[in-house]
């Protein structure tokens, strides 16, 4: 038996690069886990900066110079940053401020539809079914009420720190864009003896992160519009708000979309009440849905990463578990990463055949 686990790691650290690589990996985990909070203004930079290489790299195409380019897109930065923080952030805290001011009329109007179920649906729910689900929801009050307490006393915290990431965060884009090749440089020459494990990892999730990251912006931007579009048409309240909400709930696959359809339902329903105008909207967004899952995600990301959707949820959860908001951010990126690895280590061929 102590035979078998030596030769197997042996095979699996069979020279000093993949020790070397293991270490780096095990301080990456470890410093992810302990200071996500701390490097959050980095990690979000460094992502926005890798956006912006993809377009220098596509200005370039139109026979422009790199220092040109490089100009051109931290400009664009700069004035979609700007539109947002002058229009988009203004409109979404104003109707946030509007939803936490009626949240109180929202409940007591939610409370009024579940205590008329009994009689609207005798044959689905009961009043034994709906006593219990207020029981539920009086035990609950209190654990949200003591929570909202705390929020609002770190509240003042919370702002000022925002308010220093938002003077950081474009310093940041500029260095991580502008003087990128002298810190990639300055990180691999930090990593000792040869790289060539290293070099085939990095080359296979460039190629996957480049089309994922991307992707998924450009996935957020035409879901995020198209929600919109579709409750602006039938008035919805918070429009905005939930438009964002939607966008952004790409970034958790699968997940993400069930659980922003709560509110979105939710809030139709007290607003709509059980109508035709109901139905339509979520019958709407439903095809939304199935668009953005079965049409555009196929076309944006044909060659970008491919791991089965149970090894996604799979990996959504792990890392979401590990690393909270980040991990499950960047638990496609980072599963990706893990097979990139996999294929790259030395007698992983050996492993497979044996």
């Amino acid at each position: 038996m102590l035979e078998h686990i030596n030769n197997l790691f042996k095979k699996v650290f069979n020279n000093e690069e993949t020790v070397v690589f293991s270490i780096i990996i095990v301080i990456s985990l470890v410093t992810l886990n302990y200071f996500a909070a701390i490097l959050t203004p980095f990690i979000i930079s460094i992502i926005v900066a890798y956006l912006l290489v993809g377009l220098q790299k596509k200005i370039e195409t139109y026979n422009v110079s790199e220092s040109i380019a490089l100009i051109l897109s931290f400009a664009v930065f700069i004035i979609v940053g700007a539109a947002m923080f002058i229009w988009l952030i203004p409109l979404i805290y104003v109707q946030l401020q509007t939803f936490v001011l009626d949240l109180p009329r929202l409940f007591n109007e939610f409370l009024n539809f579940v205590s008329d179920m009994p009689a609207t649906f005798p044959d689905l729910v009961s009043a034994d079914q709906i006593s219990v689900f207020f029981q539920a929801v009086s035990s609950e009050l209190s654990s949200i009420t003591q929570n909202l307490v705390k929020s609002s006393i770190s509240g003042i915290q919370s702002t000022i720190t925002v308010l220093l990431y938002i003077i950081l965060f474009p310093i940041l884009v500029f260095f991580f864009l502008f003087d990128r090749k002298n810190i990639i440089n300055g990180v691999i020459n930090i990593v000792p003896g040869k790289r060539e494990m290293l070099s085939k990892v990095w080359k296979e999730m460039d190629v996957q992160l480049s089309n994922y990251v991307r992707g998924k912006v450009l996935e957020i931007l035409i879901v995020g519009f198209a929600a919109a579009i579709l409750f602006s048409v039938f008035g919805l309240k918070y429009t905005a708000l939930l438009s964002v909400l939607v966008g952004l709930s790409v970034l958790i696959p699968y997940v993400g979309a069930f659980t922003v359809t709560i509110p979105i339902v939710i809030i139709g329903l007290l607003q709509f009440g059980i109508g035709p105008q109901f139905y339509l909207l979520v019958g709407l967004y439903f095809l939304l849905q199935a668009l953005d899952g079965n049409v555009l995600v196929p076309i944006i990301f044909s060659e970008a990463v491919k791991l089965h959707p149970v090894v996604i949820i799979l990996a959504v959860f792990v890392f979401g578990s590990m690393f909270g908001f980040w991990g499950v951010f960047f638990s496609i990126p980072l599963a990706t990463f893990i097979k990139a690895v996999w294929n790259s280590w030395p007698g992983t061929s050996s492993l497979n055949e044996g």
